[in-house]
Order: structure tokens, then sequence, then C-alpha cells
């Protein structure tokens, strides 16, 4: 049994993280589920056995550490709760864990336009359009935004695995003074971005951002960052490819010269492109095409050239 004064701490703990919960009897509590939205308490998590488990997307953990370490809990809730329940350090096997993403809620597709006139939904299409996004981009990728809620004012673009389940989206504030430019979901992101429409058997295209796939528009896929994602990484030597373009800001240069160089020795084709002054979501659809078509295939000297742009 869990004492009251540890009992209390978990609590505050758990409030801080997901918001105020709800005490329910034989030691649980219920919060709002960050992983499917709903506007309900349904996320339940036992202070006594630490099992966690959302009655709606049937997500669902047993250690509450796991839970706060997806959420990006401060080390300090951490060490509270190592405290009390002495597993720091230990790992358990993944199939314990299960993550069902859902898309939120007020989640609304950018695609169909309201019948009465609605300045959010304007807000929303003027900044995709800016974006170099098209109405076909909408229906492809199933865009949309969320007028409240915990992603309120932001753009949703949703990311799908092969099989077409959600594994992935971001999401952007499209207000220009907003601090928080994305506010993106607490699962893991080492996922395949947008594979339900990658052909493994053409060159792929590995850029940062998703709006820097938006300008390569085919085959694109985003690693959400400077680093590619063990999955994705993987994926490339399972499935054969033999051609790829790496396309990174030109602040991550350092890294996609590693990358560019591990490829070339292991016999893909690579194409190194780096954008001048801005990144590939800036230049554009028109720009970027020209420039992937023209720009040649990459060599060690060449890519001695391309690190030489640190110094």
């Amino acid at each position: 049994m869990i004492s009251p004064k540890n009992k209390l701490t978990v609590i505050n703990v758990l409030d801080d993280v997901l918001g105020i919960g709800t005490s329910l009897r034989g030691n649980e509590q219920s919060h709002h589920c960050p992983f499917c939205h709903h506007h309900k308490k349904k996320l339940q998590i036992n202070l006594t056995t630490q099992k966690w488990h959302c009655w709606v997307c049937n997500s669902k953990g047993r250690r509450i550490a796991s839970l706060l370490r997806k959420l990006n809990a401060d080390q300090s809730a951490l060490d509270k709760i190592y405290g009390i329940y002495g597993d720091e350090g230990v790992t358990y096997e993944a199939e314990e864990e299960y993550v069902e993403l859902k898309l939120p809620e007020e989640f609304k597709q950018l695609y169909y336009r309201p019948k009465s006139i609605n300045p959010i939904y304007s807000q929303a299409r003027s900044y995709i359009s800016r974006r170099g996004i098209s109405s076909d981009d909408l229906i492809k990728y199933n865009i949309g935004y969320c007028e409240g809620g915990l992603y309120g004012g932001r753009v949703i673009i949703p990311s799908y695995n092969a099989d077409g389940k959600l594994n992935y989206f971001v999401a952007r504030s499209f207000y220009d003074n907003e601090r928080m430019k994305y506010k993106n979901p607490p699962v893991s992101r080492n996922v395949i971005m947008f594979e339900n429409h990658i052909n493994w058997e053409e060159p792929i295209v590995l850029v940062e951002g998703v709006f820097d796939a938006f300008s390569v528009k085919r085959n694109a896929i985003p690693i959400l960052g400077k680093f590619i994602p063990k999955k994705l990484m993987d994926a490339i030597f399972q499935r054969g490819v033999t051609d790829l373009y790496l396309m990174l800001d030109n602040d991550a240069i350092e890294d996609s010269v590693k990358y560019a160089n591990y490829f070339l020795r292991n016999g893909i084709k690579v194409k190194h492109i780096i954008p001048e002054e801005t990144d590939f979501g800036d230049l554009g659809f028109h720009k970027t095409i020209p420039l992937m078509k023209h720009h040649p295939y990459s060599e060690w000297d060449t890519l001695v050239m391309d690190k030489l742009r640190l110094i």
C-alpha cells in the first residue's frame, strides 16, 4: 500500500503534468488523456500498482514513470516518483506499454469550407496558402485545424504509417504572436512520417520538417529534426533503397555530411543538397524541384567541400 504522504506527493506530480485530476476509489486517479484528448477524464492511474489505462483509446502502461517520460516531465517530477516506487534505472519490455494516438476531438478538415463566415478557418487557410500547401495537399495528407481545445489556433498535419494508421501529427500555430510555434503530441518521434505515401522503389527525399516536405511534394520524408529516426534508418536498408536525396537545413551541415558519407559507404547514391540562404519550406516547390533536378550526385570530395562551409 502507498502511504498517505506518498499518495499526496504522487497526486501533486500527476496534477502538475496532466492537469488537475479526480480521486476515485481504490487509490485511483482519473485525468484527461494526453494521447486521445477526450473531453472527459478517461485516463485512469492506480497509485498502488502504478498501472495506467485510457478507457477511450486503450493507451496503457505499467509504470507511472514511463507515462511521465512520454510526456517529457521534469526530472524533479521523475525523481519524486522514483523515490516512492524505487524503480529508477529499471527498464521494462516494450510489450508492456501501448499508446494509440488519435487526432484531437476538435480537428476539422481544412479542405471543406464552413457554410458561414469563420475568421479562424480563414486564418488557417491563409497560413496554409502562405506555406505553399495546395488544395490537393489538403486532401492527400488530411490536413486540418483546431478552433479550440489543447491545439486551438493550430494547423494539424497528420502522418500515417504503411497501414494507414496515425503515427504522429504536427500542430503548428497559425498566429504570428504565438510564442510556442509547435505543440506536438507526447509520443515517440521514432516514426516514418508520411509512410503511406512513400514508394521505396524510387528515390526518397529526407528533409527536416513537414513544410520542407511540401516543397518537394513527392516521396519526401520529414525526419522532424536533424537526426534520422532508427525506424526510418532501418527501413532504408530493409527496403533496399538505392537512391536518396538528403536535404537538411543549412544549420545541420555537419550532421547531414555524416549521414551522406554513411549512405555512400553502404552503396546508396546520394544527392547532398544544402539551401543557400533559407530552408526548403521557405524556398517553395518551384525553386526546390529545379535545384533537386540539376544538383549532381555527391562523392567524397564534394562532401568535403560541403563540410568546409562550417569553417
